[in-house]
């Protein structure tokens, strides 16, 4: 059946727009008293060039469309004064930070006193798009120097699904060194709280590594279980393979599922919420 669309219906097509939270911070938008690092300037009455980063593949997060971000949210744990910092995207290509990046945006975030131990985000309707299966580096960045003053990045020890990085020339690592290795070694608490709120076009909220899904063994063998928050029922459970491949799922008993009969890899479980969202978990089967 041919069908035609007015310019009407195109419009409400990409109202339809919905946000997607992308985050690899096993508790989001959860701010640390301590923890953080930075390269501090001379007599300590400052913080240097800071380079605070964190690395995104969509694969990890089953999104195989372009993702369009549209806000970046990230915790400060101090400040000694009103300062602005950058916030920069780039597309990444290879393995971070030895592969290539590409710079997409920057964006200007003012931070005053009153936001340490708080999420602070740029604005709303950012509009970076990053290709369809891509990878994204963003990059928080201060430089403290000509005004005096410091900024420390917000962190969070609750696990992390991906490292935190760090880069500074005054401090002579200039090339991006994931925290608790090498020069950072002594500091493996210093896990960067960042948000990515982002739209594709299916019309639901779907929601990274949420503590209202609670998915174990992980990695797992035989049976899954699956354990929502409090107050959300589960409707239904999806497992989707790396290819964006759907995969039959068989149940054992409520709130379960067999997947013995599973090549070993990694799979990302969508489970539908009576809240209305989809929540989303990386499984790895043995």
């Amino acid at each position: 059946m041919k069908k035609t669309f007015t310019g009407l219906a195109l419009a409400a097509l990409f109202t339809g727009l919905y946000a997607q939270i992308v985050t690899q911070n096993v508790t989001p938008n959860t701010v640390a008293a301590k923890g953080s690092v930075a390269c501090i300037g001379n007599g300590k009455t400052y913080t240097a060039d800071n380079n605070y980063s964190r690395v995104f593949d969509l694969a990890d997060f089953g999104i195989n469309y372009q993702f369009k971000i549209t806000k970046i949210a990230f915790g400060v744990e101090s400040v000694n004064k009103p300062l602005q910092v950058g916030v920069q995207v780039y597309q990444s290509i290879g393995t971070y930070p030895f592969g290539t990046t590409a710079l997409l945006s920057n964006y200007e975030v003012d931070v005053v006193p009153a936001d340490g131990g708080n999420m602070v985000s740029t604005s709303e309707g950012l509009s970076t798009v990053i290709p369809a299966n891509g990878k994204f580096v963003v990059e928080v960045s201060h430089n403290g120097k000509a005004k005096l003053e410091s900024f420390f990045m917000g962190t969070h020890v609750g696990g992390q699904t991906g490292p935190s990085f760090l880069s500074t020339e005054t401090c002579k690592f200039a090339t991006p060194t994931a925290t608790g290795t090498g020069q950072l070694a002594a500091y493996q608490d210093a896990q960067w709280v960042m948000t990515i709120t982002g739209e594709n076009n299916l019309g639901v909220t779907e929601i990274i590594n949420s503590k209202n899904l609670q998915v174990y063994p992980n990695p797992v063998n035989d049976v899954l279980n699956i354990k929502m928050g409090s107050g959300i029922k589960m409707e239904s459970a999806e497992l989707i393979d790396y290819t964006g491949r759907q995969i039959k799922t068989r149940s054992v008993t409520p709130g379960t599922i067999d997947v013995s009969y599973l090549p070993e890899g990694n799979y990302i479980l969508k489970v539908q919420g009576s809240d209305g969202n989809t929540y989303i978990q990386k499984v790895l089967k043995n």
